[in-house]
């Protein structure tokens, strides 16, 4: 129970650091919403890396796989949540059904922004799945042979 509440602090605090990166280049500077959404989810992956290295999963895995590992998914997800953000503002800003949410929230903030919330929530759902089941993962490095059951 405690790691799975220490995986949650931290995808906290990612998801913050994502959020408030992409909040200060998007919608405050007016950086491109593209950029500031990966700018976004480096500063939040570099975190997670390290906090769910040191802190949460204790790996004594092997630094090098486990960092490529971790970019592979990084990477993965990342696209996935890239597609997830077009579609979203697509879906936002194009399509008719959503015009009334649209107009509403942009009260607040840019609909680029609450694209990013969404596709958010897609790539921390399949990230934490893919980190905890491959990426941090405890390995074996030297297996003991069977033992022999009739001795």
């Amino acid at each position: 129970m405690i790691h799975f509440l220490k995986y949650n602090l931290i995808g906290i605090l990612n998801t913050a650091i994502t959020i408030i990166t992409v909040w200060i280049l998007h919608q405050t500077l007016n950086w491109n919403l593209e950029l500031s959404n990966f700018l976004g989810f480096v500063a939040g992956g570099i975190n997670s890396y390290v906090c769910n290295r040191l802190w949460n999963f204790k790996s004594q895995n092997n630094k090098r796989e486990e960092m490529i590992r971790f970019l592979i998914i990084f990477i993965i997800a990342y696209f996935i949540n890239l597609f997830v953000l077009k579609f979203s503002l697509y879906a936002l800003t194009e399509l008719s059904t959503f015009t009334a949410f649209t107009e509403w929230i942009s009260k607040w903030m840019k609909p680029g922004f609450v694209a990013h919330i969404i596709a958010n929530v897609v790539y921390v759902l399949i990230s934490f799945l893919l980190y905890k089941n491959w990426v941090f993962k405890k390995r074996d490095s030297i297996q003991e042979p069977p033992k022999d059951l009739n001795a």
